[in-house]
Formats: structure tokens, C-alpha cells, sequence
């Protein structure tokens, strides 16, 4: 029988109050760069189209509910592929307190391909838009990206709290807080 490994454990969590306000700061400076970067290559910003029409308004907060939805099943998709875990594994909901939703991974996986899961959200509602938005003129694009790389701000803390861990450590996401316990292997070979 061999026996069984032992863990370091570490709280990397932050109350889901303290990620909103801490994490909107840590989200804001990328998602001003992006909307600077758009003014500076563009000369403008607008998401009201050239005659004025508000449906591009419409579009847009559309748009943004449907964004909104589809960051939790990035986050899901990130440690589905990167962690090979079931979907059955990962639960959606909404935070009562604040009505921010969530998806929640219900078994233990690598740092790494968590790591993945939590950043995947910014890059593909984030990142990906806004730079489409400014190589293209398309201050449509840019807004909504900005304003995903800004509701990205609370994994953007998570990824901090998460920086000076190593490769090997697993983790568990918390199932009431943002963030998750970090299980890191002890070394017993120097015993």
C-alpha cells in the first residue's frame, strides 16, 4: 500500500464584494489602454454609428447580456479542455448578494489549466474584440471588449493571487468565494 500524498494548503480567496471593487481597478487599466489605443489609431470612439441611428446602442447592451453569460462558460470550456474535466464536473449559477453570475469547478485539477480557465474569459470577450475593434475601425468592437477586459477584473486578481504558485500545486475552487485552495505536494524526499 503506498500512502497517500501529503499538501500544503493555502487560501488564495477573496470575498466576491472584495473582487468586484479590487478587480474593477486591476480590469479598468487594460480596458482604458484599449479604448485609448482605439482614440490614438482611430481618432475616435463611439458606439453610436456615423447617422446617428441608437440601434447600435441596442446591439450593444444585447450584446453585452449575452457576453455576460457566455464568460462563465468560458471559464467552463478553459478547464474542460485545458483540465479534461467533465462538464458535469462544473456548476453555473448567480450570486444571490451581488447577482454576479458564476461557474463553479467541483474537483480538485491542476494550476496550470485552472489558470487557462480563469484567463479564457478576458481573452475571448476581452482582448480578441477590442484589438479587432481597433485594427478595424469598429469602435463597436472595442467598447465591447474593453468593457469585458474591465468585467474580467476580478479573475485578473485571482491570476494574482495565484502568481507565486508553483506548477505542481493543485487547486480547488471555492465554492462561496472567488478564487481557490491551493494544495501544494510536500517534499518528503529530504527525510
Amino acid at each position: 500500500m503506498q500512502p497517500s500524498t501529503q499538501y500544503h494548503r493555502f487560501d488564495r480567496t477573496t470575498s466576491l464584494i472584495t473582487a468586484n471593487l479590487v478587480g474593477g481597478g486591476l480590469g479598468a487599466i487594460p480596458a482604458l489602454a484599449l479604448c485609448l489605443g482605439h482614440i490614438l489609431y482611430n481618432g475616435h470612439l463611439t458606439i453610436i454609428d456615423d447617422s446617428g441611428h441608437w440601434w447600435s446602442l441596442i446591439l450593444f447592451l444585447i450584446l453585452i447580456v449575452i457576453g455576460i453569460i457566455v464568460h462563465e462558460l468560458l471559464h467552463a470550456l478553459g478547464w474542460i479542455l485545458a483540465g479534461r474535466v467533465p462538464f458535469s464536473a462544473i456548476k453555473f449559477g448567480v450570486d444571490r448578494e451581488t447577482l454576479s453570475p458564476y461557474a463553479h469547478l467541483r474537483q480538485p485539477l491542476p494550476i496550470n489549466p485552472y489558470r487557462f480557465g480563469v484567463v479564457l474569459p478576458a481573452i475571448g470577450l476581452g482582448l480578441l474584440p477590442a484589438v479587432i475593434g481597433i485594427i478595424g475601425n469598429l469602435s463597436l468592437f472595442t467598447v465591447y471588449g474593453a468593457f469585458f477586459t474591465l468585467s474580467a477584473g476580478g479573475d485578473f486578481l485571482v491570476l494574482w493571487l495565484l502568481r507565486n504558485d508553483p506548477p505542481q500545486a493543485l487547486v480547488t475552487d471555492h465554492p462561496e468565494r472567488v478564487g481557490c485552495e491551493v494544495l501544494v505536494p510536500v517534499d518528503n524526499s529530504s527525510k
